[in-house]
């Protein structure tokens, strides 16, 4: 619930209130100022002592209304409420009967329970208390009336005019209120409602997964989040128009809509990114919807599709869960859009759980909570500086994975190059971001800026004592096998060993990444470089062993 509804029901709740609070007034004073000015001493002592005993029922009725109902606005009445609305239907029975039965000048203040309905429920329920308020009147006249039935006809008539008021007011207020809900509910529906594909937008998805979160907290349940991006939407606008883009972003909101399940909730995240909140959902289940989802798109034919990469529309996805991998909303959201660039980093059109492959390995290297910490800032700044950076990482950390387990090393080496993978490319945090994600040709001043990028990071992690391992990994991986390298010339078999292997993961998915600056060779190019390098600038038996270990996870790719 956004802060105009809170601040609109409780506007609402204030005036029921009011209503409620001089209605019940009215009942107290007009039972008081009848009887006691005809009883006497006794039995207005006896009357007084009711009151007060009512009066203190009273206080505690609406002790309750203002601290557990005072926000409480439904569009249909529960069990409570109609219980609530007999108790204010017995308070004016008891009122008029007190005050002269068919007599009484206090039939008037039965239009306040015919208000409060209107106001609370809209104009059936109005109408409902109409009835019962006209009923109650006309049983009260035709009783008190008889055996003389003479009484009832000179009554009647005021009565007949009293609940024509009643009627009108309910089906007028109430139809007023019910016109009022329906007119809001249709601005709610579309300032939280995407305009291009009928999706909840960005600030309805924030707003109701903080919600979900809260509850799941409150109930020890799961909420699980998937994140989905369009797979080469770029090519698809630049090839087809912007148009067909528009049309294909509807057509993939309709296919996530049918694939979700009542309670989930899909909105547009913004540009081709989706997402979709699946509350008391656990991981295993999120990865089975999010399954549904790419296989229904990958099964759909839509037009232009043959002008793409892999000859299809596909989406990637990022699942993640939340109390078991984000403990926050904001950490929620960060899992999942680290999942979903996982999945873009391999292959794409695929399905990746989020998991720290980063707190595994450091605790097999035995690594303080605190240094983790550092670690993953630095991760998290470039990040949020450069995406493609960030992606590039989360790559060839997957690549000298393979690697090492090809080359059978140590355990404990093989956890030293996966965490230097993460940490190889943190000096070009010094790089500003327009000169990262330049798509001109660099000069000279900029150019040196990539080229001191090694040196940089080292800088930033030479005086952190666990990392200082991976200082050389770090400082060498842009050294070339002939010696034509930087930062210090090194050739052969000066350059360390892991530093070498690096260097291979490093240069192939520079080669087979989308980059500002640079055209995208495809894998068998890219093997085709390496083998054509070998000797200059890679070690030629290592680039042996990572061609095999790319064949051995093509399918991987």
């Amino acid at each position: 619930m956004n802060n105009f509804e809170k601040t609109r029901n409780k506007k609402v709740s204030e005036i029921i209130i009011s209503l409620k609070v001089v209605y019940i007034l009215l009942c107290i004073v007009s039972v008081v100022s009848n009887n006691g000015l005809t009883l006497e001493i006794k039995n207005i002592i006896i009357m007084y002592a009711g009151t007060c005993i009512i009066s203190l029922l009273i206080i505690i009725y609406f002790s309750w209304v203002y601290y557990y109902r005072k926000d409480y606005i439904n569009n249909s009445p529960k069990l409570i409420d109609i219980i609530e609305t007999i108790f204010l239907v017995v308070i004016f029975v008891v009122a008029v009967v007190s005050t002269g039965a068919q007599a009484s000048y206090y039939k008037l203040v039965s239009i306040f329970i015919v208000l409060i309905g209107a106001i609370q429920f809209g104009k059936n329920y109005s109408i409902a208390l109409a009835v019962v308020s006209s009923l109650s009147i006309l049983f009260i006249d035709i009783v008190a009336s008889s055996p003389n039935m003479k009484l009832l006809s000179k009554y009647f008539e005021n009565d007949l005019v009293l609940i024509s008021a009643l009627f009108m007011t309910a089906f007028i207020l109430g139809m007023y209120v019910d016109t009022e809900r329906q007119h809001s509910k249709e601005l709610k529906e579309l300032v939280n409602k995407d305009e291009l594909t009928g999706l909840y937008n960005h600030r309805y998805f924030q707003d109701y997964l903080q919600n979900n979160l809260e509850d799941a907290q409150k109930q020890n349940k799961q909420v699980s989040l998937l994140f989905m991006d369009i797979d080469y939407f770029k090519n698809y606008n630049d090839i087809n128009g912007h148009q067909s883009g528009d049309l294909l972003l509807k057509q993939i909101g309709k296919i996530l809509k049918d694939s979700i399940r009542e309670n989930d909730v899909v909105a547009r995240y913004g540009g081709e990114e989706f997402a979709a909140i699946l509350p008391n959902t656990d991981e295993e289940n999120a990865i089975e919807i999010g399954e549904k989802i790419r296989s229904a798109i990958q099964n759909t034919e839509f037009v232009g599709q043959e002008n793409q990469p892999n000859k299809n529309i596909t989406i990637s996805i990022g699942v993640s869960s939340y109390p078991t991998r984000a403990i926050s909303k904001h950490q929620l959201i960060n899992t999942a859009d680290d999942a979903l660039y996982r999945a873009k980093s391999f292959n794409k059109n695929r399905v990746e759980s989020y998991h720290s492959v980063l707190d595994d390995l450091c605790k097999r290297m035995d690594i303080k909570e605190d240094t983790i910490k550092s670690l993953k800032t630095f991760i998290n700044m470039i990040n949020l500086k450069d995406r493609y950076t960030y992606g590039h990482t989360e790559r060839v950390v997957i690549y000298v994975k393979w690697f090492a387990q090809m080359l059978k090393l140590k355990e404990e080496d093989q956890a030293q190059i996966q965490i230097a993978a993460y940490l190889h490319d943190i000096g070009k945090l010094e790089i500003p971001e327009e000169v990262l994600n330049k798509k001109g040709r660099l000069t000279n001043t900029e150019f040196q800026m990539f080229k001191d990028h090694p040196e940089v990071g080292v800088g930033l992690i030479q005086n952190i004592k666990p990392f200082e391992s991976f200082v050389p990994l770090i400082k060498y991986h842009h050294e070339r096998y002939d010696g034509g390298g930087y930062p210090d010339g090194l050739k052969g078999q000066e350059i360390p060993y892991l530093a070498r292997m690096l260097t291979i993961a490093d240069s192939f998915d520079a080669m087979t990444s989308n980059r500002p600056y640079n055209v995208r060779k495809s894998h068998e190019e890219g093997i085709e470089e390496l083998r054509l390098n070998a000797g200059l600038q890679f070690d030629p038996e290592l680039v042996e062993i990572f061609i095999e270990m790319l064949e051995k996870y093509k399918e991987n790719f």
